[in-house]
């Protein structure tokens, strides 16, 4: 909750985007209750990266729920 991606940036989310030199794979939790997945999903569409929406019930612990296709995700980004 206190990492503030934005932060150096003046709080532009826009110029923090810019300076992102790597190729960024997004993944978030619909379901999450301990962190909002909203900003995360901005920042994707800034970065213009691919995106991966886990919607499961399990809230923050989706990645290690839906682990089989989280690592293939993950798996297929590493390929390009």
């Amino acid at each position: 909750m206190a990492l503030d991606v934005a932060g150096e940036f003046g709080g532009s989310m826009e110029k923090a985007a810019a300076a992102v030199r790597a190729k960024v794979l997004v993944i978030v939790a619909r379901q999450d209750h301990v962190v909002t997945p909203q900003p995360a999903i901005d920042f994707a569409g800034l970065l213009h990266a691919p995106m991966m929406e886990l919607e499961s019930d399990c809230g923050h612990l989706a990645p290690s729920c839906e682990q089989a296709r989280v690592a293939a995700a993950i798996a297929d980004f590493l390929k390009q």
